[in-house]
């Protein structure tokens, strides 16, 4: 099937440069990874990948994850784990807090 149709979009710079360089180690160009996603949209009749909205739970999580990520090295496993108490209510912030500075001082 000849391609006779041309898809034009604005992304940013840095989105652009990360999202080829991911494709560069596939072995793919960004043009033929965007044709990828567009058959795989087709043959699903949808999105090839599941969009879902974060519980509270889950956005709390992600939020504490974020904050407690230093220089991009994720937190501690008793820092998730005190991130995890906190996100379903278990614990209030303040002991959240208490506790995750223990755990970066020893």
């Amino acid at each position: 099937m000849a391609k006779t149709e041309t898809v034009h979009t604005r992304v940013t710079h840095d989105i652009k440069e990360q999202a080829d360089a991911i494709f560069s180690r596939l072995g793919l160009t960004t043009s033929q990874a965007i044709m990828l996603f567009l058959t795989a949209s087709v043959n699903k009749n949808g999105l090839p990948f599941e969009l879902t909205v974060p519980s509270k739970e889950e956005e709390d999580l992600i939020f504490a994850t974020s904050i407690a990520t230093v220089d991009g090295v994720a937190p501690s496993e008793k820092a998730q784990k005190i991130m995890r108490l906190y996100s379903r209510g278990e614990i209030d912030y303040e002991t959240a807090e208490y506790a995750i500075e223990r755990i970066y001082k020893q």
